[in-house]
């Protein structure tokens, strides 16, 4: 009750490098009403101790040391009529990333109880619902209601996995980035490219064999619903370009075949998609993509012959493609 009197402001001291973590306090206390005012100081242990002191001098309702580099922070409540400190709270960890909303949200928490009273016993089941969601690196509104992170506006995966083109290239192993933008909170687009890891191989006879490497580019759309505070399905459809480049023909005694591919070949195909993540931080999740489709223009490779004459074209890319993708993404809101 005596640190509620007054009406003046929560000052903020830190250095220029505390931005982070001062920004997160400074917007929660902003969300919850109380008025605030930023110092940014030079980093010395006595000056800062002066600032706190002239601070509550000049009638601030609390101030809060902020020391992101050290994880620390330090709240300060005045006594209201000789201005000294009369409650001091301290709270310290690993001077981490994942660490800033912790100590955000619980530094918060101290001043808004000790300068707005008491939460009810519905508010303090949420706090104490916010905290696990603060330990696990998943964001909090600013009235202390934990709620299922919104869709990304833009979104980088790093992926690879395997490639199956049944009745053409034996399995390839592929690695790539994908690109998605939010267009609606439920609704994304996305684009791709795949590079090779491993080539497939492809029977031209029993005896003739080609390898080859599938480079992928694509796009479509897709819908994203998240299911919890840490985890989303997605389903999309979209379109890709094959372009199969042969790598080398080997053939058998007695072929006919000169054993070098002729041209590389482009197979075009439309996918579906089932997209599945795992929140490990605010910004960063784990992926796991399955995809399936079918190809409408195949992709054939032939091999030379000796003497020279037109071989049948064998499909790289036959009628239907499948992949299995699983990586990391980066997000940025």
């Amino acid at each position: 009750m005596a640190a509620s009197a007054g009406n003046g402001p929560v000052v903020l001291l830190g250095t220029a490098e505390d931005e982070p973590l001062t920004g997160r306090i400074a917007a929660e206390l902003r969300a919850l009403g109380i008025p605030i005012e930023l110092r940014v100081v030079a980093g010395e242990e006595p000056g800062i101790d002066l600032e706190v002191g002239s601070a509550l001098r000049d009638g601030a309702r609390a101030a809060v040391r902020i020391d992101a580099q050290a994880g620390r922070t330090e709240v300060s409540i005045p006594d209201p009529s000789s201005r000294r400190v009369a409650l001091k709270q301290v709270l310290e960890g690993p001077p981490t990333a994942a660490m800033v909303p912790v100590l955000a949200l619980r530094t918060v928490e101290f001043v808004r109880a000790t300068l707005l009273g008491p939460r009810s016993d519905q508010g303090e089941a949420i706090a104490a619902r916010d905290a696990a969601a603060g330990d696990a690196g998943i964001a909090a509104s600013p009235s202390g209601r934990s709620q299922a992170p919104a869709t990304p506006f833009l979104r980088l995966a790093l992926s690879s996995g395997a490639i199956f083109t049944p009745g053409g290239l034996s399995t390839q192993f592929t690695f790539g980035i994908t690109a998605r933008f939010r267009l609606l909170p439920w609704l994304g687009a996305e684009v791709m490219g795949f590079a090779p890891l491993s080539p497939g191989r492809v029977d031209f006879n029993a005896t003739d064999k080609s390898d080859a490497s599938s480079w992928i580019a694509g796009g479509g759309l897709f819908l994203r619903q998240p299911t919890s505070e840490r985890t989303a399905i997605e389903l999309g459809a979209g379109y890709i370009v094959a372009g199969v480049e042969p790598d080398k023909g080997q053939t058998g005694p007695g072929s006919s075949l000169a054993g070098q591919p002729t041209h590389a070949a482009f197979a075009e195909a439309g996918y579906l998609r089932v997209g599945g993540e795992l929140a490990l931080a605010r910004n960063l999740v784990l992926r796991l993509d399955l995809l399936g489709g079918v190809v409408f223009q195949r992709a054939g490779l032939q091999i030379e012959s000796v003497p020279p004459a037109t071989t049948p074209a064998i499909a790289a890319w036959d009628h239907t493609f499948a992949a299995a993708l699983g990586g990391v993404e980066a997000r940025w809101f």
